[in-house]
């Protein structure tokens, strides 16, 4: 997370160039939106799975990082010309996951516009519903992503199921309803990409490596972060994304900043 952020600022600064980030969560790990309440979290649950717990900057609810690929976009809402708007941007940034998940011979589709939120009280699981554009495989959620705004920048990202862990996501949240009745609901609304083929996360990212390349008609460039975004992040990581303080309550809305989903 902490990576994301200083990205997200970089790209804002223009000191850093718009990137493409994939990667895995060791050990598992339950993230939270930025405005969720920590009171969702069984902390119980989550200790005895070895589950960690953070904080996002973006927005939307819980989301469990076990068996999946988590992606990452930083970049100038410019460059999305007509589409830099926040549901155009969804959409453009998924129809280039779809691409990507269409070279591996998996078909997905978008979440129709219709199901953009028009209420602010949802479950606190973001899998149990899916928003515009969001991807979905066979009707069901297989992409869960959110967006934070800075400064002319945005960062959006996700995570893409290969196997949904519904039980151990849901012993890791405190829940208004049975969890039995939860699990039946959530299972018949989740997808992973276990269940079309054997995909790793390595060949998923060069398939939608390849896709954003050529959706955005742009040579993508293999990089490592540089000594001062690496120090960045770090100081990052120990002041705010490792804090209890960050984890355990929302911050007041942050000046210049927008966050959705």
């Amino acid at each position: 997370m902490a990576v994301d952020e200083v990205l997200l600022d970089g790209v804002a600064a223009g000191s850093s160039p718009p990137t493409l980030r994939f990667y895995s969560w060791m050990p598992a790990c339950l993230s939270l939106g930025y405005f969720q309440p920590s009171s969702v979290v069984n902390v119980e649950g989550c200790r005895g799975l070895g589950i960690e717990i953070v904080r996002r900057p973006t927005g939307g609810r819980a989301i469990l990082h076990d068996r999946e690929l988590t992606y990452s976009v930083a970049l100038p809402a410019f460059v999305l010309g007509h589409d830099a708007g926040i549901l155009p941007s969804y959409r453009r940034l998924s129809l280039a996951l779809q691409a990507g998940l269409q070279r591996l011979g998996i078909d997905v589709s978008l979440a129709p516009e219709s199901e953009a939120p028009t209420r602010l009280v949802h479950g606190p699981v973001c899998f149990d519903r899916p928003s515009a554009h969001e991807l979905l495989l066979h009707g069901r959620k297989l992409v869960g992503s959110a967006q934070v705004r800075r400064a002319g920048a945005l960062l959006q990202h996700g995570s893409i199921v290969i196997e949904p862990r519904m039980a151990s996501l849901l012993a890791c949240l405190q829940l208004d309803e049975d969890s039995t009745t939860a699990a039946g609901r959530l299972d018949g609304g989740v997808a992973g990409l276990a269940e079309v083929g054997n995909f790793e996360p390595a060949s998923i990212a060069w398939a939608l490596a390849g896709a954003f390349a050529s959706e955005f008609a742009v040579k993508l460039e293999p990089g490592c972060l540089t000594e001062p975004e690496s120090a960045a992040a770090a100081l990052l990581a120990r002041s705010k994304y490792r804090s209890t303080g960050w984890t355990q309550r929302p911050l007041a809305t942050a000046k210049k900043t927008t966050r959705t989903r």
